[in-house]
């Protein structure tokens, strides 16, 4: 259980940095839209933080993908995206 459960935060991590960057937002703008501090954007995106279920879903409207995609291998996410 352990090892899923660092297996999806990497892939959360991995998966909100890639969709920043796609969507052209620094981590400050990303943090104003979500209504959370820019440092807990960098904790999340560094493994370090836990965003709750609320954050999470509001990360993933900003985005525009599914909690689901957040959540996937980012290799199927570049996939479904065409990115690299």
């Amino acid at each position: 259980m352990t090892q899923n459960y660092e297996q999806l935060r990497l892939h959360l991590s991995e998966n909100i940095r890639l969709m920043r960057r796609v969507k052209n937002l620094t981590q400050e703008q990303l943090a104003l839209m979500a209504e959370v501090d820019r440092t807990y954007v960098s904790q999340i995106e560094r493994c370090t933080g836990n965003p709750s279920l609320l954050v999470l879903c509001k990360l993933a409207n900003i985005l525009e993908i599914t909690t689901d995609q957040l959540l996937a291998e980012p290799d199927i996410l570049r996939s479904a995206l065409n990115v690299k």
